[in-house]
């Protein structure tokens, strides 16, 4: 069966609402599997958790609409930030709040963290995209080297930044981009759950970019991470596209960009969805790629990032219910 058959058969689908889905995932793979050179790019060198450079220069921005109960983890993603490299501007993000509440928060956390605080957003639920105006502040300032965006509750480290430093250095010729893994800690079985994975991806399913022996990376059809890593080269392309604006993905803004996906993800989340969607490579489901062990069979370790709410896996809920170790077989 061609792609151009199943094409037909993917609007013929369309028309009465059934198995659409489907037919676009082996349209994908097909067109994946007609670009072998996509599907090896070998550097035998490559380790994620390889110390990078102390140079680098990272502008950190924390969306964080005031909560009392979680000022814990708000420390805690603060202190994570605080030990990736020196040079490291951390900025929070929040709503009008009082001298005492901002006295709080700073008692809390490092004197070079500023807090910035929007005294009338437009609605609560647009707090996060008002990041993007300190972004295109910071983006002027030439020396920054990498742009990070996160939820209150995505503990970032420096393994992390390793991971995404290493990795961006071969999937930039690709036109990919290193992506993450949300998880938290179930409290009945002490395993850890891949937050946003509503179902298991198979590896001979999903495109794949074979590193070496030990590492390749995964492209599945859950990228959504509650943050965002750039470097300069993306950022660019982010405040200057079409993934910076709100409307992006809906008929509304550019029948060119309509995206379900996209139009599925509520206001906050799409704050942080970036270019995940944008310019996606012919024969994958999104840039973002994720490193799988081939050693170990499981996802690595450097692309995981706890969610310190853990407010989906422990409750009953449409998210957290696959095992990290289920995730991707």
């Amino acid at each position: 069966m061609n792609i151009y058959l199943l094409q037909r058969l993917r609007k013929f689908f369309k028309s009465v609402g059934k198995k659409e889905e489907k037919i676009n995932d082996i349209i994908t793979n097909l067109k994946f599997k007609k670009i072998n050179k996509l599907r090896s790019f070998i550097d035998e060198s490559f380790t994620p958790d390889k110390e990078v450079d102390e140079n680098y220069k990272l502008a950190s921005v924390i969306g964080f609409f005031y909560n009392e109960i979680k000022l814990p983890i708000l420390f805690k993603v603060c202190k994570s930030l605080t030990t990736i490299t020196d040079k490291n501007q951390i900025y929070i993000l929040t709503n009008s709040i009082t001298l005492s509440q901002k006295e709080r928060i700073k008692k809390n956390i490092s004197e070079k963290i500023e807090i910035i605080i929007i005294d009338e957003p437009v609605h609560d639920r647009l707090l996060p995209w008002y990041h993007l105006n300190l972004m295109k502040k910071l983006y002027k300032d030439k020396e920054i080297t990498h742009f990070l965006y996160l939820e209150d509750d995505i503990l970032f480290n420096r393994s992390n930044f390793n991971y995404w430093i290493n990795s961006r250095k071969i999937l930039t010729k690709l036109n990919l981009i290193p992506g993450f893994i949300r998880v938290e800690v179930n409290h009945k079985d002490n395993e850890f759950y891949a937050v946003d994975f509503t179902k298991e991806n198979f590896l001979k399913n999903s495109p794949k970019v074979k590193i070496n022996k030990n590492y390749q990376f995964i492209n599945h059809k859950f990228p959504y991470q509650g943050m965002y890593l750039y470097d300069r080269e993306l950022m660019k392309e982010h405040l200057e596209g079409p993934s910076s604006n709100p409307d992006c993905g809906h008929g509304a803004f550019d029948t060119n960009y309509i995206d379900p996906k996209m139009i599925n993800l509520d206001l906050m989340a799409k704050a942080n969805i970036g270019l995940t969607y944008i310019n996606t490579p012919n024969g994958f489901f999104n840039r973002m790629v994720t490193l799988y062990n081939l050693e170990k069979k499981e996802i690595d370790e450097n692309c995981q990032i706890k969610h310190l709410s853990n407010k989906y896996t422990n409750v009953k809920s449409a998210y957290g219910n696959i095992k990290l170790k289920d995730a991707i077989k």
